[in-house]
């Protein structure tokens, strides 16, 4: 059943908004539903890759699950199908976060950036480095009234947005 309240078979999804829609999912997708994870709380971002997905919460705290090819998911777990907390960011309070393949960043409300992952492929953001979970990566050459404000990462390229604090 959807939000529309009608039935669907199992492989359709219907919308009652001002036009039906109709969707056919490939074999093996099932339909979006609403997951209650115990500890999680309010969800204010989500980001999705190829590979992971973190979430934001309300309070600052960064959860992901999925597959951890080149330590994507910032936490020991090999693969996991619902929420870890990724505690080696405990005290921050995230604001934003971006996925791309196996590389992950994340800022905070402090203007703080971290990164992780991408330790599989080359021209990962993370190759090389021994560190498996988030690293708060600094720059030299930005003046200090300046704070990531967010982060925005792709496949070969990400960026991150800096703003002028008062």
């Amino acid at each position: 059943e959807v939000e529309g309240g009608r039935s669907t078979d199992s492989n359709q999804l219907a919308s009652d908004g001002y036009e039906d829609i109709h969707v056919e999912l490939p074999r093996g997708v099932h339909p979006p539903r609403r997951i209650v994870v115990p500890g999680l709380g309010a969800v204010v971002e989500v980001s999705c890759s190829s590979y992971c997905t973190i979430a934001i919460t309300l309070d600052g705290r960064v959860f992901s699950w999925g597959d951890s090819d080149g330590n994507a998911l910032g936490h020991s777990c090999a693969e996991c199908h619902t929420p870890v907390w990724i505690t080696s960011l405990r005290g921050l309070r995230v604001a934003h976060g971006s996925l791309a393949y196996t590389n992950a960043a994340v800022a905070t409300d402090e203007g703080r950036c971290y990164m992780w992952g991408g330790n599989a492929w080359e021209h990962g953001i993370a190759g090389g480095r021994s560190s498996l979970g988030p690293t708060e990566v600094v720059w030299s050459g930005v003046p200090s009234c300046y704070r990531c404000s967010s982060v925005a990462l792709a496949s070969a390229h990400g960026y991150l947005i800096f703003q002028k604090q008062p």
